[in-house]
């Protein structure tokens, strides 16, 4: 076998899984966005351990109780050893994309707890035939999806140049 043909079969196969990967997690984001037409009440139980801190918030669906965190598509901390100690947020907090601006490390954690204190009642919007795939209070978009899309369309350029070049 010579290395072009095994090049095109190492690409192909790299191509080929990275959009299988894209196509569920585009699939899974849909299904979130699309079925969670039930809405319920739930409480902040803790904080997650993203870059975010956002709210945990516990909810009940037919006696089963989950968890869900409030999801931003984006997080963005802009801070310098000359920075305030204190975050703050440039929009809304339930905006989708969270933009920082402060020391993140020293209080992101405030900026949440203060925001959404334990016990906080906030909207859980959930699929009522998989009441774990929901959202928090709004929809924010997942990306992730198109960022494989975008290295399998690499591949295939890189695939088209072997093809061409070679």
């Amino acid at each position: 076998m010579d290395v072009r043909m095994l090049l095109t079969l190492i690409f192909g196969s790299v191509i080929f899984i990275f959009l299988i990967v894209a196509y569920f997690l585009y699939r899974r984001d849909q299904k979130i966005k699309n079925y969670s037409t039930e809405k319920t009440k739930g409480e902040v139980v803790q904080y997650s351990w993203q870059s975010s801190r956002s709210p945990v918030v516990e909810y009940i669906v037919d006696g089963i109780a989950y968890k869900k965190a409030l999801y931003y598509s984006y997080v963005s901390h802009f801070s310098t050893l000359f920075s305030s100690p204190k975050v703050s947020a440039k929009d809304n907090l339930l905006d989708t994309k969270l933009l920082l601006r402060g020391n993140a490390m020293v209080s992101l954690n405030t900026l949440m707890h203060d925001n959404f204190p334990l016990g906080t009642e906030m909207m859980v919007y959930y699929n009522p035939k998989q009441p774990k795939l929901a959202y928090v209070e709004r929809y924010a978009p997942n990306y992730l999806w198109r960022i494989f899309l975008g290295i399998s369309g690499l591949f295939s350029v890189i695939l088209l140049v072997i093809w061409l070049v070679f």
